[in-house]
Order: C-alpha cells, then sequence, then structure tokens
C-alpha cells in the first residue's frame, strides 16, 4: 500500500512539474492560430510549425495542443476508417471530421512530428487506470527531440484546456499507465513483462541483461516493415502472454506478416509470368526471322545466339515460382501451369537448336533446303 501511494505521489509530482515546464513558452498560442485552410493537411500544419516555431519541443507543444483541441474523441466509423486497406486514412479521414479514436489522435501528431523532421513512431499497447487494466487496446506516440526518447498521449490530453499530463513523458513515468505491446517501446534499460505491469512493480525490475535502449530502437527503426514486424513479434513472445489484448495483438501482427508474404507471393508470381511472356517474346521472333529464310542477313554468329537469352528468364522464372508459398502457405498463385508453359518453352527452343546446328554445319547452297523440312 505504501509503494502504490508513493507510486502515485511521486507519478502526480512529476506531471506537476512537467506541466509548469512547458506552460512557459512563449508562442503556445500560435498553435491555435494555424489558418483553417492549412488544417486539413498534415503537411500543410507541419509547414506553418517549422515557420513559427524554433526549436523540435516548441513544435512537438504546437502540434500536441492544436491536435487536442481540435480533435474530438468519437468511435463512430471507427473500423471502417482505422482497419481500411490504406492506412493514411487514419490521418486524412480524422482531420477531415476533426474526430477520432486514439489511432487517429496518434496517427495525426506523428505524422505532423515527422514532417517537422522530428522522428516519431506509433506504439501500440494497453492502459491501467485507477488501478485496473483497461480490457482495450490503446495507441500513443513516442517521439525523440534533443536525442531523447519520450512518450506523448494526446488522447488522453485531449479537449478544451491545453492539458500537457502526457506530453513529453519519461519512460519509467510513462510505464505507470501505458504497456506497449512490443517491449522495446516502453524505452527501458529492464524492460516489464505484461504480469509485472499488471502486479505494478515494475519500478523494482533490474534483473537480466540491460537493453541498450538507444541502440535498439536505431537499429528497429532501419528495418523495412516486415522484418520490424517479425522483430516485433519475437519480443512479444519473450514477453509472455498475459491476457486476450496482447493474445489478440500477436495474431494481428502475425495476420500482418503473412499478407506481406503473400504480398511478395503475388510479385513473385507476376514477376515470373512476366519472365515467360518475354522469353516467349524472344522465341516467337526467333521463329518469324526463321519463316523469312533468315533475311535480312546476318553473321552465323549472330543468328547462332538469338535463343541464348531465353534459358536464362526460363531459369529466373522458375526460380521465382519455386519461392512461391515457402514462407506461409499459398492459396491463390498456382505456379503448375506457369511452370508447364516454361517446360514446353524449353522444348521448343530445343528443337529450334537442333535445326541451328544443322544450319550453321550446312553448306551454303545446302542451307535453303532445311527450309523445307
Amino acid at each position: 500500500m505504501k509503494f502504490l501511494l508513493f507510486t502515485s505521489l511521486f507519478f502526480c509530482c512529476c506531471l506537476g512539474a512537467k506541466s509548469q515546464e512547458y506552460s512557459n513558452y512563449m508562442y503556445s498560442s500560435k498553435a491555435m492560430n494555424i489558418p483553417e485552410k492549412e488544417t486539413y493537411s498534415t503537411a500543410s500544419i507541419a509547414a506553418y510549425l517549422q515557420s513559427n516555431f524554433k526549436t523540435d519541443k516548441e513544435k512537438l507543444l504546437a502540434a500536441y495542443l492544436w491536435v487536442t483541441a481540435n480533435i474530438s474523441y468519437d468511435k463512430d466509423s471507427m473500423y471502417n476508417i482505422n482497419w481500411g486497406p490504406d492506412p493514411q486514412i487514419k490521418v486524412s479521414s480524422a482531420l477531415r471530421r476533426r474526430k477520432g479514436v486514439c489511432e487517429n489522435f496518434a496517427a495525426i501528431f506523428s505524422d505532423i512530428v515527422s514532417k517537422c523532421g522530428i522522428p516519431s513512431f506509433i506504439v501500440s499497447g494497453y492502459t491501467m487506470q485507477s488501478g485496473s487494466l483497461k480490457r482495450a487496446g490503446h495507441s500513443w506516440c513516442a517521439v525523440y527531440p534533443d536525442k531523447e526518447w519520450l512518450l506523448c498521449d494526446p488522447t488522453w490530453d485531449a479537449g478544451p484546456g491545453g492539458r500537457k499530463n502526457f506530453f513529453l513523458v519519461s519512460p519509467t513515468e510513462f510505464i505507470a499507465t501505458h504497456m506497449p505491446f512490443d517491449p522495446l517501446w516502453q524505452l527501458l534499460p529492464y524492460p516489464a513483462s505484461n504480469r509485472e505491469f499488471s502486479q505494478g512493480n515494475f519500478y523494482t525490475r533490474k534483473h537480466g541483461l540491460a537493453l541498450n535502449v538507444a541502440d535498439s530502437v536505431i537499429a528497429f527503426l532501419q528495418l523495412d516493415s516486415l522484418h520490424q514486424l517479425e522483430a516485433s513479434l519475437q519480443r512479444i513472445k519473450l514477453a509472455g502472454l498475459e491476457n486476450d489484448m496482447v493474445n489478440i495483438w500477436r495474431s494481428y501482427v502475425n495476420m500482418k506478416i503473412a499478407i506481406v508474404y503473400e504480398d511478395e507471393d503475388m510479385n513473385l508470381y507476376n514477376s515470373a509470368v512476366a519472365d515467360l511472356n518475354r522469353a516467349n517474346a524472344i522465341f516467337n521472333n526467333f521463329v518469324e526471322y526463321r519463316n523469312n529464310r533468315f533475311i535480312p542477313t546476318k553473321p552465323d554468329v549472330e543468328i547462332s545466339a538469338l535463343l541464348e537469352p531465353i534459358a536464362g528468364i526460363v531459369s529466373s522464372a522458375e526460380r521465382k515460382l519455386r519461392q512461391i508459398g515457402k514462407t506461409v502457405e499459398n492459396l491463390q498463385y498456382d505456379p503448375a501451369p506457369i511452370q508447364k508453359r516454361l517446360d514446353a518453352l524449353t522444348l521448343r527452343v530445343k528443337e529450334q537448336r537442333h535445326f541451328l546446328h544443322q544450319y550453321v554445319s550446312s553448306g551454303v547452297a545446302d542451307r535453303g533446303k532445311l527450309f523445307y523440312k
């Protein structure tokens, strides 16, 4: 009980100090004076902030104040907007409608500050409120002003009054209420497990190998989207699956990974088809040239080389077909018909190579007869 009381007092004192620290910005009010026509695009909002504020923290504060004051929390149409195929709709639709849920708050704020040149990342997880775990996912932001990762939750400060209780909060404070699904985004050298978070004993965890937070985040952000998902999934598994929210998120990440690999299978399949078409075009051009009795005339060595590219192109197509379905089960793209056409083309090329061998081995007087066999 004493520990919980101390934790609450510590957290509230820190937040009070933070509010005072950021209450003295000279240009805070400018955030509320962005011309209306400039507020329906994160690019135009960012351009205004770039022109009117100097430091990264001033720009962050202005973006935070604008988002929390101008976007209202509303769940209507959240599934149509946030679960659609285009992630940018989370930003554009919420800006247009001036309302959304936590995903929209985080996406708008992150997009604005990123366009101001400040590194930002949208974090997904769940929260602790009034000593109880909330059985719903939540989204917030990690930002990197002045070479330090800090955390912001514009959803929790939304509304009039310019609240900054969850603006640029240190990771050691933020973990009291926010638990990322991916432990990396706790931004702590000793990340808490899901069980430790639910029990409220994350402040005492010092065992195990300390994480080099700065280097780990840099390495993660340098990965492509697929490898980010795979790295995140691995950390989620290692952290322990202690509640339904984590399990649901793990399934969601697995689904996104599968979609990426399915897209790769589609690209492999389409590329193999393109290879087949290119090889067929070369073969058909050769056949047309042969039907014209190799007129206009070319040197034998040049004629003999006309079919040479086909073998490499066919091999390339076959390699791509073999890659399909190696990572996730392939239910959409059947490589068999393409392979059958490649095999048929290879056989036809072999026949034409035999003709070429006869042609170049024959005397000039006898070559004309070969075209009638």
